[in-house]
């Protein structure tokens, strides 16, 4: 009697005609086979999940044709078991989450103790169309199941189906044989008879018959050698067949799994001599696996690292233990990259190494960052305690002299501690933006101002100091709405840099042109301007340009965080400059 717990109807319209279809197979109640076992056990390691489940669905019943664990199950009420839904789609039936499918709120597969979260089962199809039962795995976990997945499942259930059908046609053969059997013994009852009636004549006939029966009886039992023998024969080849189908599924699972993970794969036997590589391997470096086998790595590793790799590697290997290491590989451009390689053995049941399995990870980005990061603090550190010095020594001297008349060397030592603190404070702001744009926390305050205006009473301290004149020139009443300190503190930003690398450009020029939709403010100076090959990293976080040899102040980020602030603003920012003629630092707002 079927138990419905869905609250829906799970017995399929052509139901009688589906029973039927299963009932031609012969497999219900039958014992476990390897065939279907192997594959249960690959699903359950290609999709990381505890359990997987060949199911046959019966009128009242689902038979476990092949259980991975489950216990000692052999079935299930038709209808607690999710393999009932699953036999009503040609699709992959999945069920991500339990707890969130109102259909599955009372199974007590999902409310009771056993605790199923997810469920993705594919069908199997007969050749003439019929659901008969799912290949299905589970989990006591709510988890995705992707598109992929589904493909990769669905194709796993139709090597099931295959097996089925080829466990049906070798049974068809014995039975074949079989009837050759009964052929021969209604023959030989035959013969039992015609020699019953020539007994009545004579003594010859007897001795005949008697001939006959021992050859009727030889042929019989070399009739059920034969049998024996092609049973044999047909399971031996059935065995063989799910052998290499279970063999190249597995290397197509892990070609597939292989040829679409970023890092580079490769497998080695047990003494370490790979004879393996990923795809991925092969499009990096440039070789073949003539090029690559044994020990033929060596060959595209850097010359610096290649004695050091291969004795630890060679240690590693011969005693059995995980190994990993970093170094540099090159690639098919000539140019090297540096990755984390790892490698983990696979042993036997004796703890003999069998095979070994490598990735490697390329991590020069994150090295690069590394190093950018310590070179940053590293300057930072450099840069604020040159000030920090020039403080502290002013400071030192004032108090030496603090009961002294005022004179000019206290004027001097203030007008030198204020420098010190303008730069320090220079530097601080910095970090502080810096920080706040790597948190994401720099916000826009926008109000609408004329950008003359703005221009008007920015940097001052350049016009103060009088070694430049800030030019202006373009359209005096253009407005726009944005963040006006944050706008400021850029134009600031291009016109300190105007100063510090151009400081015989006596004219600095601030441009305001009106494009369409768009405002545009330009710096301007003549100075020595920057080679071309600097243009493109002007505007990288940490990047300190040179000019002629001679290094600057300054923690390379003023750039960046302009460049971070006009991108905030939907805006873009660039430059334009030519060696011996000077610079322009321009950046567009919307209007």
């Amino acid at each position: 009697m079927i138990e419905n717990t869905f609250g829906m109807n799970i017995i399929p319209d052509n139901d009688i005609e589906r029973l039927s279809a299963l009932k031609r197979y012969r497999i219900m109640d039958t014992p476990s086979e390897a065939s279907f076992d192997n594959i249960a056990k690959l699903c359950t390691q290609i999709f990381n999940v505890p359990i997987s489940l060949v199911s046959l669905v019966d009128a009242e019943r689902v038979f476990f044709k092949a259980n991975v664990g489950m216990g000692n199950a052999k079935e299930a009420n038709r209808g607690k078991s999710l393999c009932a839904l699953a036999v009503l789609s040609d699709d992959v039936t999945v069920f991500e989450d339990a707890l969130k499918e109102p259909c599955l709120m009372a199974n007590p597969n999902v409310a009771g103790d056993f605790g199923l979260r997810f469920y993705a089962g594919a069908p199997l199809i007969t050749y003439d169309g019929f659901l008969i039962g799912t290949l299905c795995i589970i989990d006591k976990k709510a988890r995705s199941f992707s598109e992929k997945e589904k493909t990769i499942l669905a194709g796993m259930a139709t090597a099931i189906m295959d097996q089925v059908e080829l466990r049906l046609s070798a049974l068809d053969e014995i039975d074949k044989h079989l009837g050759l059997s009964k052929q021969a013994d209604e023959q030989r009852e035959e013969i039992y008879a015609m020699n019953e009636e020539l007994t009545a004549t004579n003594e010859e006939l007897r001795e005949s018959q008697e001939e006959l029966i021992a050859s009727a009886n030889s042929l019989a039992n070399v009739n059920e050698e034969l049998a024996a023998s092609n049973e044999e024969l047909v399971v031996s080849q059935i065995e063989l067949q799910n052998s290499i189908e279970e063999i190249e599924a597995s290397a197509e699972t892990l070609r597939m799994i292989t040829d679409n993970m970023p890092q580079l794969a490769w497998m080695a036997d047990g003494t370490g001599s790979i004879y393996w590589y990923s795809q991925r391997w092969f499009d990096y470096t440039g070789t073949t696996l003539s090029d690559m086998v044994g020990w033929g790595w060596q060959k595209v590793h850097h010359p610096d690292h290649v004695q050091r790799v291969t004795e630890k590697v060679s240690y590693h290997f011969n005693n059995g233990i995980v190994w990993e290491d970093i170094f540099p590989l090159k690639g098919s451009d000539g140019e090297y990259r540096w990755f984390l390689s790892r490698a983990i053995p696979s042993k036997n049941e004796k703890g003999e190494v069998i095979r070994w399995f490598g990735t490697n990870t390329d991590i020069t980005d994150q090295r690069k960052l590394e190093q950018q990061k310590d070179d940053f603090l590293s300057i930072a550190s450099h840069e604020l305690k040159t000030p920090i010095t020039s403080l502290k020594a002013s400071l030192q001297l004032l108090d030496k002299i603090k009961d002294k008349e005022y004179s000019s060397m206290h004027i001097r030592l203030i007008e030198q501690s204020n420098r010190s603190m303008e730069k320090m404070s220079v530097l601080v702001d910095e970090l502080l933006n810096i920080h706040r744009l790597t948190d994401g926390h720099l916000h826009l305050n926008k109000t609408t101002f004329t950008i003359a205006e703005m221009l008007d009473l920015c940097c001052n301290h350049v016009r103060v100091a009088g070694k430049h004149e800030l030019v202006f020139s373009g359209d005096k009443d253009l407005q726009i709405h944005a963040d006006e300190h944050r706008v400021d503190q850029v134009v600031v930003n291009f016109v300190n840099n105007a100063v510090k690398y151009a400081p015989d450009s006596k004219e600095i020029y601030l441009i305001v042109e009106k494009l369409d939709g768009f405002a545009k403010v330009s710096v301007k100076d003549t100075g020595p301007g920057i080679a071309p090959e600097k243009l493109p990293y002007i505007f990288d976080r940490y990047y300190r340009a040179d000019h002629s040899g001679q290094a600057y102040n300054g923690l390379g980020l003023g750039l960046y965080i302009s460049a971070e602030i006009i991108k905030k603003h939907d805006g873009q920012i660039g430059v334009e400059s030519e060696l011996g003629k000077g610079s322009t630092f321009w950046f567009t707002l919307p209007r």
